[in-house]
């Protein structure tokens, strides 16, 4: 072998380029003129041509093919050269499956610097039954490619029925489960569902941790796993802050189509985040706002959501509010951020920004006057502090939440004030996963 490592690797580099190219004669070109090609033992393809039609039958089956160079390191007089192949089955009569299966090629090189003789392995059991879709490497969606498959437009009546597949009880979901880790009083929360109506299976693992915000960092962070519904095997894994952010603004939407009047003109909305951003974007699908009022305690993140959204900046909690038909609380605050005599007749207020027992975002005052909705009752009398809290200071009764919002609640009349509660559930993180991967599967 007159080659040293430095130049193999150039060679394997170059090797994985030809087999990523769709041009069979250029990975042939690789071996000597009478080389041999032998795969987990079987017939050798022997010479150009052979190693030519070989090569041709992986890009015909896999026209995406991309092949990853793995590592290569020498033995002696051989070569290790490993690989992990990628693709859909998407050839004729393929399954369409994804397929990502890794091996290694032992390389015998000829006086010439090309491979006399190449003997390649891996796992063939695995490789069929990814084909057949019966076990397969789970994809992996960042943001950006969750964004590109998650459209509110399509989120919102998904979300509706997300709610009404879970309140009318055709839905296998725990209420979610937190625990409390590191210094800073972060939570980590898992949120298991299985939806037979779609059928879909899987689970978000969410953090919140408010020492992000230091940092540049979301403070929500989260991924979604989705499973087959009928083998439990991994399908994607996705990322779940987008999911989180875009779903729950859809839900706060289904609330306001039913539950806002509809003539409701102004938007108030406190807090300027992404949630506040999504918020905007949902809210303006069910209802045709004139006027978006917005407040944030640090004036230059104000400033910035306003600019960026065309907002109008308001000095106060209290100026936001006042006279808004609908009003969005996205805020982190523990402690009421809207006051009770500021909210009007006929008003719909949305509370997302807290989902901890002792926490509250709204006056206690206002959740006694108001009709009260939420997401679902297990989790507002775990989890919601608004509704918690007032329980254990004998304000109400569990009994004071009227529906929940899959019931489709419809307003009862013009001067009534409505108070949606959400603190976010599972089964609507897994329909948004459900619509993303069917979206993806479709291309």
């Amino acid at each position: 072998m007159s080659r040293d490592l430095s130049q193999l690797r150039e060679f394997a580099e170059s090797y994985t380029a030809a087999w990523c190219s769709q041009d069979a004669a250029s990975v042939a070109a690789f071996y000597s003129p009478n080389g041999s090609l032998t795969v987990n033992g079987g017939t050798p393809a022997v010479g150009r041509s052979a190693i030519r039609s070989l090569a041709r039958q992986f890009m015909t089956d896999f026209p995406d093919l991309r092949v990853l160079m793995d590592g290569l390191e020498l033995r002696g007089e051989q070569a290790i050269y490993r690989w992990t192949l990628v693709g859909k089955n998407t050839g004729p009569g393929g399954s369409g499956r994804p397929v990502q299966i890794s091996g290694f090629e032992e390389w015998q090189i000829g006086t010439d610097d090309l491979i006399a003789k190449s003997e390649g392995h891996f796992d063939a059991a695995n490789y069929k039954r990814q084909v057949a879709g019966l076990s397969a490497i789970p994809r992996f969606l960042d943001e950006h490619a969750v964004r590109a498959r998650l459209s509110m437009t399509e989120l919102i009546p998904a979300m509706e029925r997300a709610l009404v597949e879970f309140s009318a009880g055709r839905v296998q979901q725990p209420v979610r489960t937190v625990m409390g880790f590191g210094l800073e009083g972060a939570l980590f929360g898992t949120m298991p569902c299985y939806v037979p109506s779609l059928p879909a299976l899987g689970a978000k693992l969410v953090t919140v941790c408010g020492g992000n915000a230091a940092r540049s960092i979301d403070t929500h962070q989260a991924i979604i796993v989705m499973l087959n519904p009928q083998t439990g095997v991994a399908e994607a894994i996705m990322d779940g802050r987008y999911i989180t952010e875009a779903r729950t603004a859809a839900v706060s939407a289904v609330s306001a189509e039913h539950l806002a009047r509809n003539d409701a003109r102004v938007l108030g909305i406190l807090g300027t985040g992404v949630q506040a951003r999504s918020h905007l974007e949902a809210l303006r699908l069910v209802r045709d706002f004139r006027e978006v009022r917005a407040w944030s305690p640090t004036p230059e993140r104000l400033k910035k959501f306003a600019i960026g959204t065309g907002a109008k900046a308001m000095p106060s909690a209290e100026a936001v509010v006042r006279g808004a038909d609908v009003v969005v609380a996205v805020t982190p605050s523990a402690t009421p951020i809207v006051k009770n005599d500021w909210v009007a007749d006929g008003a719909h207020v949305i509370a997302v920004g807290s989902c901890q027992p002792d926490h509250r975002e709204l006056d206690p005052a206002l959740i006694g006057r108001a009709r009260l909705v939420v997401d679902s009752r297990d989790a507002a009398l775990k989890e919601a502090g608004d509704v918690v809290m007032g329980i254990a200071e004998g304000r109400w009764t569990a009994a004071h939440i009227e529906a929940e919002l899959g019931q489709l609640p419809a307003r009862r009349n013009e001067r009534e004030i409505t108070v949606f509660k959400s603190v976010g559930l599972a089964v609507e993180d897994v329909f948004a996963g459900h619509l993303v991967l069917s979206r993806f599967n479709q291309e």
